[in-house]
Formats: C-alpha cells, structure tokens, sequence
C-alpha cells in the first residue's frame, strides 16, 4: 500500500468514494503522483503576458497571448476550443462512428448534422454517454460537500466554427 499524498487526495481521493455507475468508457483515474523534490517556498510574481505550448505533432511551440488567446500572428492556437471543435468536425465527417457512439452519442435523425452551422454546445451535448458522464462527477462532488460544479457563462461555449474547409496539415500540425 502506498502513501497517498496531498496532490493525489485532492486530484481524486476526495470523490473515490462518491463516484459511482460511470458509462463505458469512463472511470475515475488515480494518476501516479511523485512528490516535489524541493521544499522552497516560491515567491510569487507576476504572471507573465504569454504561455508556451507545446505539441508533440508540432516542431516548434506555439507562444500564445495570454490576454487573448491567440498566438502572436493572430492566429487561433491548436489547444483552443476553435481548433479542437474544428479538428472534431473533420474527423466526424470522415471517420465511422464506434458502436457505443451509434447508440448513445448521436441521435439517429433521418437528416445529417449541418456541421458548418452546428454550434460548440450542441455538439458537446451529441454525446450524451460524455454528459452522463459529466453529470456524475458533478453528483460526486455535491455527495462529498465539495462544492458546485462551476459553470461557465453559456456565451462562452455558444459559437460556430470560424474555421471551415480546413487543411488537414494545419489542423493537425
């Protein structure tokens, strides 16, 4: 048996209990943790105006501003909700869905997703074996007086995809 330290508790620990009838393919993961090897208190200083990314289908990192979120050149970077949703609908057009996803991720309509009109929130909530999902861990946290679930605002999520026709190699770069 192992000691299960702070990080580990907080990550998981407090909800192991709590959590339970999670859909296929959801569990709850216990990462392996290794304690910090300095003890230092860090002083605090400002945060600094950008983040490096780094990718490992990318050969350079990406130097995102942090005040917008884009990189220098104004471009969206590949870790943003715009690229990934983009990279989503690309794949879903040419990719066969997995059989638990016919069954529970995409309701079976008789006319096909307008993809280029389909905003971000609709999609997420296609996939309602994710939203199960979610739904459970929010229950989680409430059995374990955790708090509530902190929602975003609904504008933040309620876009179309900018990116149409995208060429693949930019996409996955």
């Amino acid at each position: 048996m192992h000691e299960e330290n702070d990080t580990t508790k907080a990550i998981c620990g407090r909800i192991e209990n709590y959590i339970s009838s999670l859909p296929p393919p959801f569990r709850l993961q216990r990462p392996m943790l290794a304690r910090a090897a300095s003890t230092e208190a860090r002083t605090p200083a400002r945060a600094p105006s950008f983040s490096v990314c780094w990718s490992c289908t990318s050969p350079v990192p990406e130097i995102v501003n942090a005040t917008t979120g884009k990189l220098e050149n104004g471009q969206p970077s590949l870790l943003c909700k715009q690229s990934m949703f983009a990279r989503w609908q690309y794949l879903v057009t040419r990719l066969p869905l997995l059989p638990q996803e016919t069954e529970t991720c995409v309701d079976n309509k008789s006319e096909p997703l307008d993809l280029e009109n389909l905003p971000y929130n609709e999609a997420k909530q296609l996939c309602t074996t994710y939203q199960v999902a979610k739904e459970c861990l929010v229950e989680a946290f409430e059995k374990a007086n955790l708090g509530r679930w902190v929602k975003k605002p609904i504008e933040q999520d309620n876009f179309v995809c900018d990116i149409h026709n995208p060429d693949p190699n930019a996409l996955f770069a």
